[in-house]
Protein backbone atom coordinates (compact mmCIF):
# COMPACT_ATOMS: atom_id res chain seq x y z
CA UNK A 1 0.00 0.00 0.00
CA UNK A 2 2.91 2.00 0.36
CA UNK A 3 6.09 2.35 -1.18
CA UNK A 4 8.76 5.26 -0.57
CA UNK A 5 10.08 6.06 -4.01
CA UNK A 6 13.03 8.53 -2.26
CA UNK A 7 13.67 12.03 -2.48
CA UNK A 8 11.03 12.11 0.09
CA UNK A 9 8.07 10.76 -2.22
CA UNK A 10 5.61 7.97 -0.83
CA UNK A 11 3.20 6.36 -2.99
CA UNK A 12 0.18 5.37 -1.11
CA UNK A 13 -2.09 3.19 -3.13
CA UNK A 14 -5.81 2.44 -2.32
CA UNK A 15 -8.03 -0.23 -4.41
CA UNK A 16 -10.64 1.10 -7.13
CA UNK A 17 -13.75 -1.35 -7.45
CA UNK A 18 -13.24 -1.23 -11.29
CA UNK A 19 -11.08 -3.13 -13.76
CA UNK A 20 -8.57 -0.43 -13.17
CA UNK A 21 -8.59 -1.66 -9.36
CA UNK A 22 -6.05 1.00 -8.29
CA UNK A 23 -5.39 4.62 -7.76
CA UNK A 24 -2.28 5.99 -6.27
CA UNK A 25 -1.31 9.12 -4.13
CA UNK A 26 0.94 11.02 -3.09
CA UNK A 27 2.80 11.80 0.63
CA UNK A 28 5.90 14.29 0.13
CA UNK A 29 7.82 14.98 3.11
CA UNK A 30 8.39 18.51 4.47
CA UNK A 31 9.40 19.74 7.65
CA UNK A 32 7.30 22.92 7.59
CA UNK A 33 4.11 20.18 6.56
CA UNK A 34 3.64 17.38 4.34
CA UNK A 35 1.51 18.09 1.37
CA UNK A 36 -0.33 14.65 -0.54
CA UNK A 37 -1.31 14.93 -4.08
CA UNK A 38 -4.95 12.85 -4.44
CA UNK A 39 -7.24 11.71 -1.88
CA UNK A 40 -8.34 8.58 -3.45
CA UNK A 41 -12.35 7.70 -3.61
CA UNK A 42 -14.74 8.39 -0.82
CA UNK A 43 -15.37 5.05 0.74
CA UNK A 44 -14.59 3.48 4.00
CA UNK A 45 -12.06 2.04 2.96
CA UNK A 46 -10.31 4.24 1.61
CA UNK A 47 -10.31 6.25 4.93
CA UNK A 48 -9.64 3.46 7.08
CA UNK A 49 -6.29 2.82 4.26
CA UNK A 50 -5.63 6.76 4.58
CA UNK A 51 -5.44 6.03 8.88
CA UNK A 52 -2.99 2.86 8.72
CA UNK A 53 -1.00 5.17 5.83
CA UNK A 54 -0.71 8.08 8.08
CA UNK A 55 0.48 6.26 11.02
CA UNK A 56 2.73 4.29 9.16
CA UNK A 57 4.43 6.91 7.89
CA UNK A 58 4.88 8.49 11.37
CA UNK A 59 2.25 10.85 11.92
CA UNK A 60 3.45 13.29 9.93
CA UNK A 61 1.43 16.75 10.43
CA UNK A 62 0.43 17.58 6.79
CA UNK A 63 0.15 21.24 5.45
CA UNK A 64 -1.47 20.92 2.52
CA UNK A 65 -3.74 18.63 -0.21
CA UNK A 66 -3.11 19.17 -3.74
CA UNK A 67 -6.10 17.52 -6.08
CA UNK A 68 -4.94 17.36 -9.62
CA UNK A 69 -8.68 16.43 -11.01
CA UNK A 70 -12.37 15.80 -10.11
CA UNK A 71 -12.56 12.61 -11.08
CA UNK A 72 -14.25 10.32 -8.49
CA UNK A 73 -11.37 8.43 -7.44
CA UNK A 74 -8.62 11.19 -6.89
CA UNK A 75 -10.78 13.89 -5.18
CA UNK A 76 -14.11 11.62 -3.70
CA UNK A 77 -11.92 10.92 -0.41
CA UNK A 78 -10.49 14.24 0.10
CA UNK A 79 -13.02 15.97 2.39
CA UNK A 80 -12.46 12.90 5.06
CA UNK A 81 -8.71 13.33 4.20
CA UNK A 82 -9.06 16.79 5.31
CA UNK A 83 -10.43 15.99 8.54
CA UNK A 84 -7.86 12.74 9.23
CA UNK A 85 -5.25 15.04 8.56
CA UNK A 86 -6.21 18.52 9.74
CA UNK A 87 -4.57 20.03 6.53
CA UNK A 88 -4.47 23.46 6.54
CA UNK A 89 -4.74 24.00 2.75
CA UNK A 90 -6.59 22.35 -0.32
CA UNK A 91 -5.08 23.55 -3.72
CA UNK A 92 -7.45 22.90 -6.71
CA UNK A 93 -7.27 23.76 -10.06
CA UNK A 94 -9.53 26.78 -11.20
CA UNK A 95 -11.75 25.71 -13.71
CA UNK A 96 -11.63 22.13 -11.78
CA UNK A 97 -13.42 23.24 -8.73
CA UNK A 98 -16.03 24.51 -11.08
CA UNK A 99 -15.75 21.42 -12.93
CA UNK A 100 -16.32 19.80 -9.42
CA UNK A 101 -19.44 21.62 -8.57
CA UNK A 102 -21.01 20.91 -11.91
CA UNK A 103 -20.01 17.01 -11.42
CA UNK A 104 -20.84 16.45 -7.60
CA UNK A 105 -22.31 19.49 -6.12
CA UNK A 106 -26.22 21.29 -6.04
CA UNK A 107 -25.53 21.57 -9.73
CA UNK A 108 -25.42 17.93 -10.98
CA UNK A 109 -27.87 16.85 -13.33
CA UNK A 110 -28.39 13.03 -13.88
CA UNK A 111 -31.52 13.43 -15.88
CA UNK A 112 -29.21 15.43 -18.41
CA UNK A 113 -26.45 12.92 -18.54
CA UNK A 114 -29.20 10.31 -18.82
CA UNK A 115 -30.10 12.26 -22.22
CA UNK A 116 -26.65 12.51 -23.33
CA UNK A 117 -26.21 8.58 -22.97
CA UNK A 118 -29.25 8.12 -25.28
CA UNK A 119 -28.70 10.56 -27.92
CA UNK A 120 -25.31 8.98 -28.32
CA UNK A 121 -27.62 5.30 -29.07
CA UNK A 122 -27.43 3.61 -25.84
CA UNK A 123 -30.10 1.89 -25.32
CA UNK A 124 -32.88 3.27 -22.99
CA UNK A 125 -32.69 0.58 -20.02
CA UNK A 126 -28.73 0.42 -20.04
CA UNK A 127 -28.67 4.16 -19.78
CA UNK A 128 -31.03 4.07 -16.52
CA UNK A 129 -28.99 1.41 -15.11
CA UNK A 130 -25.59 3.02 -16.49
CA UNK A 131 -26.97 6.57 -13.90
CA UNK A 132 -27.79 4.12 -11.15
CA UNK A 133 -24.28 2.73 -11.35
CA UNK A 134 -23.06 6.75 -11.12
CA UNK A 135 -25.18 7.49 -8.56
CA UNK A 136 -23.57 4.83 -6.34
CA UNK A 137 -20.18 6.25 -6.62
CA UNK A 138 -19.15 7.64 -3.03
CA UNK A 139 -17.66 11.54 -3.34
CA UNK A 140 -17.51 14.17 -0.68
CA UNK A 141 -15.00 16.35 -2.12
CA UNK A 142 -13.02 19.21 0.25
CA UNK A 143 -13.65 22.89 -0.13
CA UNK A 144 -10.72 24.56 -2.14
CA UNK A 145 -8.84 27.15 -0.44
CA UNK A 146 -6.48 27.61 -2.37
CA UNK A 147 -7.92 28.33 -6.23
CA UNK A 148 -4.12 27.72 -8.91
CA UNK A 149 -4.14 28.37 -12.71
CA UNK A 150 -1.30 28.25 -14.67
CA UNK A 151 2.34 29.79 -13.98
CA UNK A 152 1.15 29.92 -10.20
CA UNK A 153 3.61 27.72 -7.80
CA UNK A 154 3.38 25.93 -4.57
CA UNK A 155 6.35 25.54 -2.26
CA UNK A 156 7.26 21.62 -1.07
CA UNK A 157 10.15 21.14 0.88
CA UNK A 158 11.91 24.19 -0.21
CA UNK A 159 11.32 23.60 -3.81
CA UNK A 160 8.91 25.66 -5.83
CA UNK A 161 6.54 23.41 -8.43
CA UNK A 162 4.97 25.38 -10.80
CA UNK A 163 0.99 24.57 -11.31
CA UNK A 164 0.54 23.49 -15.29
CA UNK A 165 -2.54 23.05 -16.80
CA UNK A 166 -3.07 19.62 -18.99
CA UNK A 167 -6.57 19.25 -20.32
CA UNK A 168 -7.84 16.34 -22.38
CA UNK A 169 -9.09 13.78 -20.06
CA UNK A 170 -10.00 16.67 -17.33
CA UNK A 171 -10.73 19.84 -18.77
CA UNK A 172 -8.97 21.36 -15.85
CA UNK A 173 -6.13 18.76 -14.89
CA UNK A 174 -3.45 20.63 -13.26
CA UNK A 175 0.35 19.01 -12.37
CA UNK A 176 2.61 20.32 -10.94
CA UNK A 177 6.22 20.75 -12.22
CA UNK A 178 9.45 20.95 -9.93
CA UNK A 179 11.75 23.36 -10.96
CA UNK A 180 15.03 22.54 -9.77
CA UNK A 181 14.11 19.07 -9.98
CA UNK A 182 11.80 18.60 -12.72
CA UNK A 183 9.84 15.85 -10.95
CA UNK A 184 6.15 15.64 -12.15
CA UNK A 185 3.03 14.95 -10.00
CA UNK A 186 0.70 14.19 -12.94
CA UNK A 187 -2.19 12.92 -11.77
CA UNK A 188 -3.88 11.04 -15.01
CA UNK A 189 -2.36 13.52 -17.36
CA UNK A 190 0.38 10.65 -18.71
CA UNK A 191 0.03 6.87 -17.11
CA UNK A 192 2.32 4.27 -17.98
CA UNK A 193 0.97 0.60 -19.62
CA UNK A 194 -2.57 2.05 -20.49
CA UNK A 195 -4.13 5.42 -21.82
CA UNK A 196 -5.68 7.79 -19.74
CA UNK A 197 -9.36 8.02 -20.73
CA UNK A 198 -10.30 10.89 -22.83
CA UNK A 199 -13.70 11.52 -23.16
CA UNK A 200 -16.36 14.07 -24.15
CA UNK A 201 -19.27 14.13 -21.29
CA UNK A 202 -22.07 16.17 -21.58
CA UNK A 203 -21.00 19.06 -19.28
CA UNK A 204 -17.52 19.25 -20.98
CA UNK A 205 -15.22 21.52 -23.72
CA UNK A 206 -15.83 19.94 -27.43
CA UNK A 207 -12.93 17.75 -28.50
CA UNK A 208 -11.01 16.80 -25.55
CA UNK A 209 -9.32 14.45 -27.92
CA UNK A 210 -7.94 17.55 -30.00
CA UNK A 211 -6.62 19.19 -26.42
CA UNK A 212 -5.34 16.09 -24.92
CA UNK A 213 -2.97 15.50 -28.18
CA UNK A 214 -1.73 18.98 -27.11
CA UNK A 215 -1.17 18.00 -24.00
CA UNK A 216 0.97 15.33 -24.96
CA UNK A 217 2.92 17.04 -26.98
CA UNK A 218 3.36 20.04 -24.31
CA UNK A 219 4.36 17.19 -22.10
CA UNK A 220 6.84 15.86 -24.46
CA UNK A 221 8.77 19.19 -24.75
CA UNK A 222 8.81 19.55 -20.89
CA UNK A 223 10.27 16.24 -20.35
CA UNK A 224 10.28 15.68 -16.40
CA UNK A 225 12.93 14.15 -14.99
CA UNK A 226 9.76 11.59 -13.42
CA UNK A 227 6.37 11.57 -13.04
CA UNK A 228 4.23 10.47 -10.72
CA UNK A 229 0.91 9.05 -12.15
CA UNK A 230 -2.33 8.75 -10.75
CA UNK A 231 -2.21 4.80 -11.75
CA UNK A 232 0.41 2.17 -12.68
CA UNK A 233 4.22 2.67 -12.78
CA UNK A 234 6.02 6.21 -12.47
CA UNK A 235 7.58 7.01 -15.92
CA UNK A 236 11.09 8.53 -16.76
CA UNK A 237 11.00 8.69 -20.52
CA UNK A 238 7.95 10.94 -20.62
CA UNK A 239 8.80 11.86 -24.40
CA UNK A 240 9.03 8.21 -25.62
CA UNK A 241 5.77 7.58 -23.79
CA UNK A 242 3.83 10.69 -24.64
CA UNK A 243 4.72 9.21 -28.32
CA UNK A 244 3.02 5.69 -27.79
CA UNK A 245 0.03 7.27 -26.51
CA UNK A 246 -0.30 9.42 -29.14
CA UNK A 247 0.07 6.50 -31.54
CA UNK A 248 -2.25 4.65 -29.81
CA UNK A 249 -4.88 7.24 -30.67
CA UNK A 250 -4.33 7.60 -34.35
CA UNK A 251 -5.31 3.76 -34.20
CA UNK A 252 -8.42 4.36 -32.30
CA UNK A 253 -9.16 6.98 -35.14
CA UNK A 254 -8.82 4.95 -37.98
CA UNK A 255 -11.22 2.18 -36.10
CA UNK A 256 -13.90 4.52 -35.46
CA UNK A 257 -13.50 5.38 -39.05
CA UNK A 258 -13.89 1.96 -40.03
CA UNK A 259 -16.70 1.26 -37.94
CA UNK A 260 -18.34 4.21 -39.13
CA UNK A 261 -17.37 2.74 -42.87
CA UNK A 262 -19.03 -0.51 -41.65
CA UNK A 263 -22.85 1.02 -40.92
CA UNK A 264 -22.48 2.30 -37.50
CA UNK A 265 -24.31 5.66 -36.93
CA UNK A 266 -24.02 6.46 -32.98
CA UNK A 267 -21.08 6.72 -30.97
CA UNK A 268 -22.39 3.39 -29.21
CA UNK A 269 -22.56 1.57 -32.05
CA UNK A 270 -18.41 2.44 -32.22
CA UNK A 271 -18.23 1.04 -28.84
CA UNK A 272 -19.68 -2.11 -29.85
CA UNK A 273 -17.55 -2.27 -32.86
CA UNK A 274 -14.11 -1.49 -31.13
CA UNK A 275 -15.04 -3.51 -27.61
CA UNK A 276 -18.10 -5.54 -27.74
CA UNK A 277 -20.80 -5.82 -25.57
CA UNK A 278 -19.09 -7.61 -22.73
CA UNK A 279 -18.05 -4.19 -20.41
CA UNK A 280 -19.21 -3.25 -17.48
CA UNK A 281 -21.29 -0.27 -16.75
CA UNK A 282 -18.54 2.04 -15.63
CA UNK A 283 -16.07 1.16 -18.23
CA UNK A 284 -19.09 1.28 -20.97
CA UNK A 285 -19.87 4.56 -19.83
CA UNK A 286 -15.98 5.77 -20.65
CA UNK A 287 -16.22 3.98 -23.64
CA UNK A 288 -18.85 5.84 -25.04
CA UNK A 289 -17.45 8.87 -23.92
CA UNK A 290 -13.93 7.94 -25.67
CA UNK A 291 -15.63 7.39 -28.84
CA UNK A 292 -17.58 10.82 -28.84
CA UNK A 293 -14.42 12.62 -28.20
CA UNK A 294 -12.69 10.26 -31.11
CA UNK A 295 -15.75 11.05 -33.50
CA UNK A 296 -15.54 14.70 -32.74
CA UNK A 297 -12.08 14.63 -33.79
CA UNK A 298 -12.64 12.89 -36.80
CA UNK A 299 -14.83 15.64 -37.37
CA UNK A 300 -12.24 18.49 -36.93
CA UNK A 301 -10.28 16.90 -39.29
CA UNK A 302 -12.72 16.33 -42.13
CA UNK A 303 -12.97 12.91 -41.98
CA UNK A 304 -16.24 12.54 -40.10
CA UNK A 305 -19.71 14.95 -39.72
CA UNK A 306 -22.25 14.76 -37.37
CA UNK A 307 -25.49 15.39 -39.60
CA UNK A 308 -27.82 15.25 -36.42
CA UNK A 309 -26.70 15.51 -32.76
CA UNK A 310 -25.72 12.09 -31.95
CA UNK A 311 -25.54 10.70 -35.49
CA UNK A 312 -22.16 10.48 -37.47
CA UNK A 313 -21.14 9.35 -41.21
CA UNK A 314 -18.04 9.76 -42.99
CA UNK A 315 -17.31 13.03 -44.57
Amino acid sequence: MIADLGGGVHRVTHRLPWALDHVHCYAIEDPDGWTIVDAGLGTPGTAARWEQALVSLGSPRVRRIVLTHYHPDHIGGSARLVELTGAEEVVQGAYDAVLTRHAWGDERDLDAFEHYLQLHGMPAELASDSIADETGLLVDPADPTVLVDEGDTVEIAGERFGVVVLPGHADGHIALLGERTGRMFGGDVILDEITPNVGRWEDTRPDPLGAYLETLSRISAIAPSIVYPGHRGTIDDTPARAAEISAHHDLRLAETEAALRAGAETAYAVVLAIWGDGLGFHERRFALVESIAHLERLERLGRAESPAPGRWRLR
